[in-house]
């Protein structure tokens, strides 16, 4: 075994690795800023130390091998590793895994985190807790283990498209959710990304499959390319889609969602969140085929299982019912606290797309409340790209601060202020429009000084969302303390 240094520990995906190389019987150790994360709270409890020093200097292990985050490419500490130490970013890592195991992901603009969790969640429910499988993606199970390392027979990540990261993995089979332009700090166009993603579905192995959310328009005319480039894979679709191959419709009776299962068999889901669902049933669908894409293929069946003929409609339906279990990940509608009858909740959207879908559940779940909304935004390269929509989409609630932009570690610095140009802008809209939602917009310059402000803002009814891939996730104590 290993001593292992992580440096960016505190990124979603790297934490999570470092809890996987320590259950290996590694020790692993890492660097970080000293700001709070989230995700440091599971290293702490695993007994990961932290060093906020980027440097080498205070640590007095012996280093085997360093794995660092590529949002630290260019980082002095980095490059100094790299001529002294065996040195990989966390992409190339996860590469050498997929070199080795046999290996599935999730991709998708948006929806790979929730759908990657849930894939693991199924594959690790009940008897299939004895399935040799691994995984890492981009959040923790709520209410569940910190990382999903039961062996390694199989290897399930969640695959990001930014910087082409995920062309590198050598994979068996994959799901895509979605394709939508992000990450303009990189790619200049949809175009540019949408070619991305047809090379990452040729990438895949010989008689390999592929499963497809064909709601998404783009990724439903990725079905008709891959279908001509690649004919050896097996290419399943789902959706709310008509010509979906797993339909998911709701019934006119009973208005609850339902998946086809066979001709004349459907499975009714307990929920009613069109977009968990469409994940789940994608879930289902990429958890079985892991199961059945062995060379001895085990089943994991419990007793009180329902068999049929048909081995993949049997598993398929053992996976939807286990996650009827799911609690989803953290920062997807994470209901955080309720208090004096105000409701806390935080959700990881930050791309426009994703607010709207966040903004059409709340809607749908608490149709008699006030929204507000606490939003950082992420990069201000995708402010700048998608400014019109942020516009747009941000108008839907009640309320709303801004904080100025989160400073991500790829130096991505918003030079021209373009959070205050947002609450400016909206403003406007709200002089010279009556049929917006939003009463008031506020830009905080020093996020230290928005709880105060924020607590003076709610009102008993209120649902506050701390929105955004910041690390403002635990703002609702500070508010409810503020109140109090």
């Amino acid at each position: 075994m290993s001593n292992i240094l992580l440096i960016g520990i505190k990124g979603s995906g790297m934490s999570n690795l470092a809890l996987i190389l320590k259950k290996k019987g590694n020790f692993v150790f890492g660097i970080d800023k000293s700001d709070y994360y989230q995700s440091q709270d599971k290293l702490i409890q695993s007994n990961i130390e932290i060093f906020n020093k980027f440097s080498l200097s205070n640590i007095s292990y012996k280093i085997d091998e360093i794995i660092y985050s590529t949002a630290y490419e260019n980082h002095e500490l980095v490059i100094f590793a790299k001529k002294n130490y065996k040195t990989l970013s966390y992409v190339e890592y996860l590469s050498q895994l997929t070199d080795n195991v046999a290996s599935y992901a999730v991709a998708g603009t948006h929806g790979k985190t929730t759908t990657t969790a849930a894939t693991a969640f199924a594959l690790t429910y009940k008897e299939r807790v004895k399935f040799p499988v691994f995984s890492i993606f981009g959040s923790s199970l709520i209410g569940k283990a910190s990382c999903i390392y039961q062996g390694e027979e199989a290897f399930l990540l969640e695959a990001c498209e930014y910087q082409n990261h995920f062309l590198t993995y050598k994979l068996q089979g994959a799901l895509i959710t979605s394709i939508d332009y992000d990450h303009p700090d990189f790619f200049k166009s949809l175009t540019q990304v949408k070619e991305c993603f047809y090379k990452f579905a040729t990438n895949l192995k010989n008689n390999g499959f592929l499963i497809l959310n064909v709601d998404d328009q783009n990724v439903k005319s990725l079905k008709y390319q891959i279908s001509n480039a690649r004919k050896d894979l097996n290419i399943i679709t789902y959706g709310f889609n008509d010509n979906s191959l797993f339909r998911i419709e709701k019934d006119a009776y009973s208005n609850k969602y339902k998946v086809k299962i066979l001709r004349d068999e459907y499975f009714q889901f307990k929920y009613q969140d069109r977009t968990l669902i469409n994940d789940i049933v994608g879930a289902a669908i990429l958890s079985t085929c892991i199961l059945l894409d062995r060379k001895d293929v085990q089943l994991y069946l419990n007793n009180d299982d329902i068999i049929c003929d048909e081995v993949f409609t049997t598993l398929f339906r053992i996976s939807l019912k286990a996650l009827e279990n799911f609690n989803n990940v953290k920062g997807r509608i994470e209901l955080k606290a309720v208090s004096d009858n105000v409701i806390y909740i935080d959700d990881y959207a930050h791309h426009p797309k994703e607010i709207y879908t966040l903004v059409n559940e709340l809607r749908t779940r608490y149709p008699n409340n006030k929204l507000f909304a606490i939003f950082s935004p992420h990069t201000a390269s995708r402010t700048k790209a998608l400014y019109k929509e942020f516009i747009s989409v941000l108008l839907l609630f009640d309320k709303l601060i801004i904080a100025k932009t989160f400073a991500s570690a790829r130096m991505d610095e918003d030079k021209n202020n373009l959070a205050k140009n947002l609450v400016r802008d909206l403003n406007k809209k709200l002089l010279t429009s009556f049929k917006v939602k939003l009463n008031a917009a506020l830009y905080v310059e020093d996020i230290k000084d928005v709880a105060s402000i924020a607590s003076s803002m709610v009102e008993e009814g209120d649902v506050v969302i701390s929105l955004g891939a910041s690390n403002n996730d635990n703002l609702y104590k500070e508010i409810i303390k503020e109140k109090r």
